[in-house]
């Protein structure tokens, strides 16, 4: 073998004498040599198609609502294939027109200062800008008539109070507004460029008006909107979640797991005669028989006795003990005897189910009786992007081994080699005891397996782009072995923490109820999104100037910072982050007041909420990778991105430049918390890297080790590099954060939990206050021409085809 050195060809290998030296060997150099025969073997032994039909799963969006489907289909490539070439980089501005009307997302600007002198800046603004940006096909200026494109005129805004129904005070409920910045309807969806319903600019002869963003106690959020029909809401996000006590310590693999596992896969490829094949979910038939079933949704309410927010399902679920679950009588009864001490009783079939908000299962196929091979669904509108799980099981029986097999990962590495296991949620603990998710799983493994694309998932374009060889890819399985704590139980199995717009939802609700948050807290509906589903835009700063604080900066004369999360659905570690960004800068805290009075921070916690809902890993609902278009997001396609874009223009008008944009994602191999950055000019290099710096001093789960500030071509497309390119922005970052767990600091050797993930949140706010204090003269100094060298990168950062990171 090359692997160790010998002459002998792989060919006339003696798998006989390899399956011997397999078993017989130990420690970690037999493990390696493992995995070398058994890719050796695997050359011999039949490749598989995968048992689904193909791996477009069996949900669909109906794209006839959408205009430009080419244009889909050629971003759905751009989002699944490796650039080799540099991609062109053409600064394309936002219609300009109407950019006046992004001024009803700035309350501190239309409710505490002169909207005349505002409205005359952006005015010169559009003109100034307009005479630079060349007219150009790319232009999305050449959208707009020249009546569009010619001055408008005098504007004027006038702030009128709003009722809780959401309608102006002697109007009836507000009706959806002119599309935001002049975007013809030929250019816009249903859904797609729709503003807020609940807040409207009304234009009539020059003149607009701005309803007041004013929190009402008796708002309700509306139920998400999902593609496939959901049949039950689940229960992590009716009971909520209860991080445990202490850190869970990252999982040690058990010496010779790995190649008994490898065997063990082997041999139920040669001998295929020997397994049950029993299909106990398949998502596919079962969303062709279920005909009209009315959408099981989540209904976010107050509860005025509690004084707590619930969550409850639209339609009449089974609870845990009812006669939806069997009682442990009755489970003994099915088994035959009793359900410990005994090794003849019949063991009954798991059931599963994925149809709820996030959840993503779709085959589960019983190969032996304690042993399940599960198939993932692809993101809607993709055949690719296979990482997220999150799905129920019932049916278990406690204290037995459950082997669970999931058969069609795309990765060539995976976290759960590291050390990482996949989370578990027990309806019963969370109702007994209260506790919420824990990491569980022993015997996990992460190894290439025999199962390959369908042909005709091989021949289609998005393949083609990816393996130009056109070979059947390979395939990894990831199995882990769960034992369940009850025998009559409910349970979730997830890839990670979930967090659903539903959560979401109900903690926005949550804050709303706070004594005095008005005064500190404007939650507004930036957009819709292309599924119908409302974006969130929060605004947090000191409204009313603090008398108690008398050296509060004046409203108008406060620093801007933007934050955004969550444009990838499967990196719901973000969503965590943000949590605890929120909770901390509307605390009581002597630093979050602080910056309440010193900054004014634009928050949109969740900007891909369709994925998030449906359950997808990376994409939108049209299956293209969002945070590849902020170049030119287009506002039908795309319109989170294109009002945040709207943002960020109208304060780059006023003058008001942010000083700090952060897009918070989740990283998938690598450990710990991190920034990525720009820096292509030394100077920029002391006031780029001091927010990192600062984060690894006070944060304890964050690297500065693992940063990066390199600027590479494949990442010109995303938030970080675009907006820091178009807006001049030098402080805008990606935070990535681990799914694993720490490898430095107090937390090492611990898996990262929800804690962690909050805390780092609050030690965001905490090193924004510090970097704004450093920031005075001469308090950092100037690299010198000797570090030069080393001015860009703590780490190489990933490329697209080997990582999920945004970056």
């Amino acid at each position: 073998m090359e692997h160790c050195g010998s002459s002998v060809r792989r060919r006339s290998i003696n798998s006989e004498f390899l399956t011997k030296c397999w078993i017989s060997g130990q420690g970690k150099a037999i493990d390696n040599l493992a995995l070398t025969c058994s890719q050796i073997i695997r050359k011999s032994i039949p490749r598989v198609c995968l048992p689904i039909p193909s791996l477009n799963g069996p949900v669909h969006f109906d794209e006839s609502s959408v205009d430009d489907i080419v244009i889909i289909q050629e971003m759905r490539e751009d989002s699944n294939g490796e650039e080799d070439e540099e991609p062109e980089v053409v600064s394309v501005p936002l219609p300009l027109s109407n950019i006046e009307d992004f001024l009803k997302f700035f309350p501190e600007i239309t409710q505490y200062q002169d909207t005349t002198d505002v409205l005359h800046t952006l005015q010169e603004y559009r003109k100034e800008y307009l005479a630079q940006v060349p007219q150009t096909p790319t232009n999305s200026q050449n959208e707009m008539s020249d009546e569009q494109r010619s001055d408008p005129g005098p504007i004027s805004v006038t702030v009128t109070p709003v009722h809780e129904n959401g309608g102006v005070r002697g109007q009836g409920p507000c009706s959806p507004a002119t599309p935001a910045l002049g975007v013809t309807d030929r250019r816009r969806s249903r859904n797609g460029g729709a503003p807020s319903a609940a807040y409207s600019i009304s234009r009539s002869a020059g003149k607009g008006v701005v309803t007041s963003p004013v929190l009402s106690s008796a708002f309700t959020p509306i139920p998400a909107i999902s593609v496939k029909k959901f049949v039950k809401v689940a229960a992590p996000d009716i009971y909520g979640h209860r991080p445990p006590v202490v850190s869970e310590p990252l999982h040690e693999a058990i010496p010779s797991v790995q190649r008994t596992l490898l065997l063990l896969d082997i041999a139920r490829t040669v001998h295929p005669d020997t397994l049950m094949n029993r299909i106990a979910y398949d998502m596919d038939e079962l969303m062709k028989s279920e005909g009209e079933r009315e959408h099981a949704r989540s209904i976010v309410k107050w509860d005025m006795g509690l004084q707590r927010c619930k969550i409850l399902p639209s339609l009449p679920q089974a609870a845990l003990g009812s006669t939806g679950d069997p009682t442990l009588e009755e489970v003994e009864r099915q088994l035959g005897g009793p359900v410990r001490g005994s090794s003849t009783v019949n063991i009954p079939t798991l059931g599963f189910e994925s149809r709820f908000e996030c959840g993503n299962l779709r085959k589960a196929i019983q190969v032996r009786i304690f042993e399940y091979d599960l198939v993932l669904n692809s993101d809607i509108g993709s055949s690719r992007h296979h990482q997220w799980f999150y799905f129920e099981v019932k049916n278990m029986v406690a204290d037995f081994p459950y082997r669970f097999n999931i058969i069609n990962c795309e990765k060539g590495c995976s976290s759960f080699t590291q050390g990482m296991q996949p989370l578990l949620y027990s309806t019963n603990n969370a109702l007994t005891t209260g506790a919420g998710w824990v990491r569980t799983g022993k015997r996990i493994c992460y190894y290439r397996n025999n199962f390959i694309r369908r042909p005709n998932d091989i021949n289609d374009k998005v393949y083609a782009t990816v393996n130009s060889k056109n070979t059947c890819p390979t395939m990894y399985t990831l199995t882990f072995t769960i034992c369940f704590p009850h025998s009559h139980d409910t349970c979730y199995i997830a890839y990670h923490y979930p967090y659903s717009y539903t959560s979401l939802q109900a903690h926005l609700l949550e804050l709303q109820h706070i004594t005095g948050i008005n005064k500190i807290l404007r939650r507004q509906q930036l957009c819709t999104s292309v599924g119908g589903n409302a974006v969130d835009l929060l605004t947090i700063t000191q409204f009313p100037i603090s008398t108690s604080y008398p050296t509060a900066t004046p409203i108008g004369e406060r620093s801007y910072v933007v934050l955004t999360a969550r444009i990838h659905p499967g990196e719901c570690n973000s969503s965590w982050v943000m949590k605890g960004v929120i909770e901390f800068l509307l605390s009581d805290n002597e630093k979050a007041i602080q910056l309440r009075n010193a900054f004014i921070f634009k928050i949109i916690p969740m900007l891909n909420i369709d994925g998030v809902v449906n359950g997808s890993h990376r994409c939108s609902l049209l299956g293209v990778d969002m945070n590849r278009q902020w170049i030119n997001p287009l506002p039908h396609l795309f319109p989170s991105l294109y009002h945040t874009k709207g943002l960020m223009q109208l304060l780059v008008g006023l003058g008001r430049r942010p000083v700090l944009y952060c897009d918070f994602h989740g990283h998938s191999r690598k450990k710990n918390v991190f920034m990525y950055g720009n820096i292509t000019n030394p100077t920029d290099n002391a006031t780029v890297k001091l927010l990192p710096t600062i984060l690894d001093i006070h944060a304890p789960v964050f690297s500065f080790n693992n940063c990066c500030f390199t600027v590479e071509k494949s990442r010109e497309s995303t938030a970080r590099v675009a907006l820091w390119r178009q807006y001049e922005i030098t402080r805008s970052y990606t935070l990535e954060s681990t799914y694993c767990g720490a490898d430095q600091g107090p937390y090492k050797g611990c898996q990262v939990g929800t804690q962690h993930l909050e805390e780092m949140g609050a030690k965001f706010c905490e090193a924004i206050l510090i970097m704004a204090s450093a920031d005075q003269p001469c308090c950092v100094a100037e690299p010198t021409d000797d570090d030069n060298d080393s001015l860009y990168s703590s780490e190489t950062e990933g490329s697209d085809s080997d990582d999920d990171s945004s970056a």
